[in-house]
Order: C-alpha cells, then sequence, then structure tokens
C-alpha cells in the first residue's frame, strides 16, 4: 500500500529519534497483494512456518520463541523453521517456503531485527547499516554496533513478511521501528505486538 525509498525513511526515523517520542513503536509503512483482499485470514487455523532474522545469533531463538507465542495466542499453528535456516534474504524465504510443504504449512512467517536507532546519553546517534545522523554520527550504526555499555540504548526496526508457500510470492509486509530502550526483549515483544497487529488488521490473521 505505501512505498518508501531509502532517504525518506532515513529522515523520519531521524525526525522520530530526535524529537524524543514515545516509546511505542511506529510504522514506516505496510504493503499487502491486493489479490488477497482485506479479509484473507490466510494464517487463521492453519500452520505455519516461522523463523526470525537477527544480525545477532542469541537474539534469533528468543524471537523466535517469543512470536510463536504470539501467534498461537491468535489461532495460529506456529512450526518454527529448523534451528539451519539463515534467514535475511528474498533467496532464503524460498528456501522456506520449499520446506513448508514438509511441515504441512502453506504459509512462512519471517521477522527481520536490526538496529535502527541509539541513543548514547550525550545526544541521539541515527543509522540504517552504514547511515547514520547526530552527535555521533561519525562511527555509524551497522550490524556490527554493540548493544549496551558506551552506545547506551538501542532501538530497533522489525519487518514482518509473509510467503505463500504454494507459489514462492511475498503477499504482506510491514516495519515498525521501536525507540531506543536498554530492555532489548520487552522491545522485541512489543514489536511482534505491532507487527501482528497490523497483519490481523489487513485481514490475514
Amino acid at each position: 500500500m505505501t512505498s518508501w525509498s531509502l532517504l525518506p525513511r532515513i529522515a523520519a526515523l531521524a525526525v522520530f529519534a530526535l524529537a524524543g517520542c514515545t516509546s511505542a513503536p511506529q510504522r514506516w509503512g505496510e504493503w499487502t497483494d491486493p489479490a488477497l483482499g482485506q479479509s484473507s485470514g490466510i494464517l487463521r487455523g492453519g500452520k505455519v512456518l516461522i523463523a526470525c532474522d537477527s544480525f545477532d545469533l542469541l537474539m534469533r531463538q528468543p524471537c523466535q520463541d517469543d512470536l510463536a507465542r504470539a501467534l498461537a495466542a491468535r489461532g495460529v499453528d506456529p512450526v518454527v523453521a529448523p534451528a539451519a535456516t539463515n534467514p535475511g534474504t528474498r533467496e532464503a524465504d524460498l528456501q522456506l517456503a520449499a520446506g513448508a510443504s514438509a511441515a504441512g504449512a502453506d504459509f512462512v512467517f519471517v521477522l527481520s531485527l536490526m538496529p535502527a536507532a541509539m541513543s548514547s546519553g550525550s545526544g541521539m546517534s541515527v543509522g540504517i547499516g552504514g547511515f547514520s545522523f547526530g552527535r555521533n554520527s561519525g562511527a555509524g550504526i551497522g550490524l556490527s554496533a554493540p548493544i549496551g555499555g558506551g552506545w547506551g540504548s538501542t532501538g530497533f526496526s522489525a519487518t514482518g513478511r509473509v510467503t505463500d508457500a504454494r507459489t514462492g510470492r511475498m503477499v504482506w509486509s510491514t516495519t515498525y521501528v521501536a525507540s531506543p530502550s536498554s530492555d532489548i526483549g520487552g522491545q522485541v515483544r512489543e514489536l511482534i505486538r505491532n507487527v501482528l497487529d497490523s497483519a490481523q488488521a489487513a485481514g490475514l490473521l
């Protein structure tokens, strides 16, 4: 429904972070395959293969556990992807889709997490990948940036995407960004809740 280029997203995130917004995650945008209609219910009541994609392997399993519990609470039968799975690209999504049928799942739900904003205590530094803004912009915020310590609190972005395992076609996606917080686990659970709220509002759940 909404298409954003990289620079407007970075500018929006800079305004969001530097303005000191509330801790509620903010939605950047959402896309739904028009062929689904407004109340497809494609995830409701069936098996869905799930996976979390994170720069930090230690975050992946807790994320998948939280995602599985959240989906189960909404009437979905989640099947966690094998531990050897390494999501992160559309090619990986297609590989997951190919293996979903073996698990009896028609759809794949991937949640991607990455650092999006940091508060260093002396000001706000904002970045996506190698891009950054703010007083510490020289350092940048990439996927290798440490969490906590001298970097202060971190805000993550969460992108949820659903792929039809039968066709390999992505049918829905949304992205939320959270303001910096030292409570990473709570932040991820809140991002998951917002992503699933969007999926429900889009008629998938």
